[in-house]
């Protein structure tokens, strides 16, 4: 996959293509249909198939305060854009000069004379432009005069009781502690990437050496211990893990912080990129009477996550 990280000044190779446009965030389950129908679309136009998205995302670049929301990293989701088939990865970039944009001028410079694409794919309740002017109707318009496709998608969805597959949806299922769900929308586990820090190194002093991942801009799930799997740099193997995604309260922590423990395991890992993919809930976090007490139940999550992995 190429990232091109402007929609200025592109080579004629990398205009004329389909584009799903969005800002797929986690790439569930709804996204993947709309990337699916672009692929389709391409591939009878003969045509190369690649994804619209701004950088940063709208939601950070209005409001640069707000909580961490992300559902994967930058680097998470150009490993499942590569897997799904994405060619061409244009990230547009949102500043000032795109705000001040309505619908006219978004499609004029952005999809015809800056991306020069032959057809693009959206959501049915796509908005953009200043104010979200925009919307599906003025976009087949004012594609259609320019010689450019439109095809609107409807909601992707389990059924009515839990309703579509929206990245607002998965963030809720996290923090509800809900992994099973997130990973159903996702259509894989919820995975977080990072390069592994070091801590106060009070687990190695407990005999339960973590590797410690900040989230981050990632959204902040419930917090508690789960059964996760964590794969290292360069390997493509995911070990069965125990993590405790939290504030550690009985040692006096201080902001969250993932602390993976991997079973059957025992190597220095300090500065490698690692991946951690949560597979189920075990607990809440809890603050407990001393570091005996909490050695405790370490052990006992140790043997949870065991029986659930089904190890010795």
């Amino acid at each position: 996959m190429k990232t091109l990280t402007d929609y200025k000044n592109l080579s004629k190779s990398d205009k004329g293509a389909v584009i799903a446009l969005g800002n797929f965030d986690g790439l569930h389950r709804g996204h993947q249909a709309v990337i699916r129908s672009a692929q389709a679309i391409a591939n009878t136009l003969g045509a190369p198939m690649g994804i619209g998205l701004f950088r940063p995302h709208p939601f950070r670049f209005f409001k640069p305060d707000a909580p961490a929301f992300r559902l994967m990293s930058p680097r998470v989701r150009a490993q499942v854009m590569d897997e799904l088939g994405v060619e061409l990865l244009y990230e547009i970039p949102f500043d000032d000069d795109l705000r001040e944009m309505d619908d006219t001028e978004f499609v004029e410079r952005v999809l015809h004379q800056g991306l020069g694409i032959k057809h693009v794919v959206v959501g049915e309740d796509y908005g953009f432009g200043k104010n979200r002017c925009g919307n599906i109707e003025s976009l087949t318009q004012l594609c259609a005069e320019r010689g450019i496709g439109v095809t609107a998608m409807s909601p992707v969805g389990l059924h009515e009781l839990y309703g579509k597959y929206g990245s607002t949806e998965i963030r809720k299922a996290l923090k509800q502690g809900d992994v099973f769900h997130a990973q159903h929308m996702l259509s894989r586990p919820w995975q977080v990437d990072g390069v592994v820090q070091k801590g106060q190194q009070l687990g190695r002093t407990l005999n339960f050496p973590t590797a410690n991942l900040p989230l981050g801009d990632l959204v902040v799930p419930k917090l508690g211990i789960y059964c996760v799997e964590t794969r290292l740099q360069d390997e493509t193997l995911w070990r069965p893990s125990v993590a405790s995604l939290g504030t550690r309260p009985t040692v006096g922590g201080e902001g969250v912080l993932l602390e993976t423990f991997i079973l059957n395991f025992n190597q220095d890992i300090y500065g490698q990129t690692i991946d951690v993919r949560f597979r189920s809930f075990i607990r809440e976090e809890a603050k407990f009477d001393g570091l005996d007490a909490l050695t405790a139940q370490m052990k006992r999550d140790e043997a949870g996550a065991r029986a659930i992995f089904g190890l010795n």
